[in-house]
């Protein structure tokens, strides 16, 4: 059975580029762009 994990990754519209197109060389760099990220928020509502 295969699994398949996804999941958010709320970065800046800013770090798009960056973020799909990675230099090998600077693996900091992606960790810096996770810390740079928007905050999103969720509202949940009650179905009637």
């Amino acid at each position: 059975m295969k699994y398949s994990y996804r999941c958010i990754v709320p970065i800046k519209s800013s770090n798009v580029d960056a973020w799909l197109a990675p230099d090998p060389s600077r693996r900091a760099q992606l960790r810096e762009i996770l810390a740079d990220r928007e905050r999103p928020y969720y509202e949940h509502q009650l179905a009637a």
